[in-house]
Formats: C-alpha cells, sequence, structure tokens
C-alpha cells in the first residue's frame, strides 16, 4: 500500500496523501508511516472519511489508548475512547470540550506517563479560524543559547493539573525514547515551576525559553481542511488552538480526539 509524503513546512509536519487509514494496515505500510511520525512529528493524512470505531483501531496501532480528564461524557456514545473538542451546543450545553489547548503544551505532560501522541480527526469545520499550532521542541533545543542550555539542562520541572490536583516531576529536557534526540519539554500551559529553584527564578527561565521557542522557525500553523486527521508526536511537540472566534456563535469546529498512552519521561 503506497502513500505520498510531503513536508509542510522547515519547522516540522508532513501531508500524507493517498492513504486511508481506515483500511487494514500491511506491516510495510505501517512501518512507514512510523518513520514519517518519528521524521516530521506531525503528520496530516488528507481526505480521511472514518468513523468513530476507525480511528480508535487506527490509533491503537501506535500503543495502548489513554483516556483525557476531560472525557467523561465528552465522547461519541459507545465510544468512550474518543474524546469530543467541539463548539457545538445541544439543549444550552457543550457537547464537548470547549475550549481545549489555550495555550501552548503538550498533552497530559502532569502524568506520570504523558501522552504519546494524540490524533485529531476534523468532523465539521468553520469558515476561518482554529488553526492549530506545532512547535518543534527538538530543533527549539539544539538552538537554545548556551546560557540557557546550560540553566535547564538536568533540571526537574514540575508539571500540574488542578483540574485532577495532580503535581508529577519529569525533567525538564527529555531524551525521545525512540530516537534519542533530546527536546524541550516544559511548556505555559501545565509547567509550574522548577525543582530547587525559587518561583521568581524559575519564571525568569522558563519565560526565556517559552519566548525562545515561540520563534516562527520552529512553528507549523496547521489549516485545518475537511477530512484532515493529524496525528502529533506529544513526546518532542508542543501546541496550542487558535481560539480567536471560540466566541463567535457563528463558529463551529467539531473534532474527535484519540490519546496514545507514553512512557515515564528521561
Amino acid at each position: 500500500m503506497s502513500f505520498d509524503v510531503r513536508p509542510l513546512s522547515n519547522a516540522l509536519g508532513a501531508e500524507i496523501t493517498g492513504l486511508n487509514v481506515g483500511q487494514a494496515l500491511d506491516n510495510v505500510t505501517f512501518k512507514a508511516i512510523r518513520k514519517a511520525y518519528l521524521d516530521y512529528q506531525v503528520l496530516v493524512f488528507r481526505e480521511q472519511s472514518i468513523s468513530p470505531r476507525q480511528q480508535i483501531e487506527f490509533s491503537k496501532q501506535f500503543g495502548p489508548l489513554d483516556a483525557h480528564p476531560s472525557q467523561g461524557t465528552n465522547h461519541p456514545k459507545g465510544y468512550p475512547e474518543i474524546l469530543i473538542v467541539s463548539t457545538r451546543t445541544e439543549n444550552g450545553r457543550d457537547v464537548g470540550l470547549r475550549n481545549a489547548g489555550p495555550r501552548w503544551h503538550s498533552d497530559l505532560a502532569y502524568r506520570k506517563r504523558p501522552a504519546l501522541g494524540s490524533m485529531l480527526y476534523a468532523v465539521e469545520l468553520p469558515d476561518n479560524g482554529g488553526d492549530t499550532g506545532f512547535a518543534n521542541m527538538i530543533a527549539a533545543y539544539d538552538a537554545l543559547p548556551s546560557t540557557l542550555k546550560n540553566a535547564i539542562d538536568g533540571q526537574l520541572a514540575t508539571f500540574s493539573s488542578k483540574r485532577e490536583g495532580i503535581d508529577t516531576s519529569h525533567p525538564a529536557i527529555r531524551t525521545h525514547p525512540e530516537t534519542g534526540t533530546r527536546s524541550i519539554f516544559v511548556n505555559p500551559q501545565l509547567t509550574s515551576g522548577i525543582e530547587g529553584m525559587n518561583d521568581t527564578d524559575a519564571s525568569a527561565l522558563l519565560n526565556d525559553i517559552y519566548a525562545h521557542c515561540r520563534q516562527a522557525r520552529f512553528i507549523y500553523w496547521h489549516r485545518w481542511q475537511p477530512g484532515d486527521l493529524v496525528f502529533w508526536d506529544n513526546r518532542c511537540v508542543l501546541h496550542i488552538a487558535d481560539h480567536s472566534r471560540l466566541d463567535d456563535p457563528t463558529y463551529i469546529r467539531h473534532m474527535h480526539r484519540t490519546t496514545i498512552a507514553g512512557d515515564v519521561p528521561y
């Protein structure tokens, strides 16, 4: 089963065309997808038309699935593995998680085993807005000024979730378990401090690192198209959602997300 791979930016990301992920994949095809995933960190599978079950089955090929804390009732009936990310309302209530990812982050970074990757499928899209930004933390680490690199290397950071009441320590700079590359793991949404450092010094260091990571040379902004299924590597990529139209009642963005469980960072 052949498919085409086309880089989407100089930073990261590749477009996959000519492949139906709803069909069973042979080993050769799966290995080629996994290689592209490791090479580009973000894969965009174009022109997909998949059911919740097909998304779940495709996701499971990369590892066991993890549950997002917001899933609760925010999933399609009969498919608790899927988190609905949506601005739709029914009977005055949100049908899914409305304001997901307002700041740069890596999914579930506050858990002992953060997510390996996430898949987001476009079910319904607005005429404009709702783009997703992806930042290459391998490239950002490689280009980190020596003063910042020396200050953050070897540090343990605290990652927190008020919703789950969790505080977890992980390396601020983590090693990718499959490629051996190093990347910046701290992020503005979920990192609450650095162990052994006072809040003032930790905030100053983290803010300098975040400013470095926000440079355009590390970022790809994805403009969604109908049928897009996007799969990103949470071990070395940060992402953020464009919420500029979130309060617009005509803005409908309805997505299905699956999350692949990961390992303990080191």
